[in-house]
């Protein structure tokens, strides 16, 4: 059933409030900023509806108009609560020593990234040089089905199954594989091995290893990435030099769950 159908067959769910929420999620589309137009487009709703709820969010101050352009940009208070969630997550207290630790022993870049629904979003990132500005956020998402390979190794086959069935298989860069059943080989390597070697699927010129963060029950909680430059770093010399460390890392932040 689609996720449409449940909220309408779900008593609980208030439609308006979802309805709101579109409207934030659809600056995942711009990194600057939106018009009426173009919110009335992205998000599906009618003209009157949407300009109602950024004027609400306005209100909030969740988001601010340009009096000038008469466009909308995201506030600070929207950081505030991306702020509040990692304060409180205690995978990203326990986890960011062991990657700082990571980073500092490498001498290259260290994120952890979490699995949502058909997508992991990065938690913690630290950047060790400027590749790309994007690359140096938390909460930059991308697809599972490429970016998430060691976590889908420790999931149920069925689970896995039903994740790649929803994914979108899109490229981030050409790169990026989207084929189902290579991907599928790809995740089951992953389990054989342990760890997950990716080459510029994410970010061009990037090379990097995960690894799964896994609590005492085998619960996948999280991943582990070491990224190097690929002119510096091929494939065997990240298998024999960050691999180790990236299981190491993955294995002290998941024995404390």
């Amino acid at each position: 059933m689609a996720q449409d159908d449940r909220q309408r067959e779900d008593a609980l769910f208030v439609a308006s409030l979802g309805r709101g929420i579109r409207i934030l999620e659809a600056f995942d589309q711009s990194p600057r900023s939106l018009g009426l137009a173009e919110l009335t487009e992205l998000t599906g709703m009618n003209r009157s509806a949407v300009q109602r709820f950024l004027h609400t969010w306005e209100q909030l101050g969740y988001l601010a108009k340009d009096p000038a352009t008469r466009r909308f940009a995201l506030t600070p208070r929207v950081l505030a609560l991306g702020y509040n969630y990692l304060k409180g997550n205690r995978l990203v207290e326990v986890g960011t020593p062991y990657l700082l630790e990571a980073r500092t022993r490498t001498g290259n870049s260290v994120y952890m990234g979490a699995l949502y629904d058909t997508e992991v979003i990065y938690l913690v990132r630290l950047p060790q040089r400027f590749l790309l500005f994007e690359s140096t956020l938390p909460g930059r998402r991308i697809p599972a089905f490429c970016g998430a390979r060691a976590i889908l190794s420790r999931l149920p086959e069925a689970e896995v199954d039903a994740i790649l069935a929803r994914s979108a298989h899109v490229p981030i860069t050409p790169h990026t594989v989207t084929d189902p059943a290579r991907n599928r080989a790809l995740i089951q390597r992953t389990r054989e091995l342990g760890y997950c070697i990716s080459v510029q699927e994410f970010l061009m010129g990037e090379i990097a290893v995960s690894t799964p963060v896994v609590d005492a029950q085998g619960k996948p909680l999280a991943a582990v990435y070491i990224s190097a430059k690929y002119a510096e770093w091929d494939e065997e010399r990240v298998e024999r030099e960050l691999a180790p460390i990236a299981l190491e890392t993955a294995g002290a932040i998941g024995a404390q769950f």
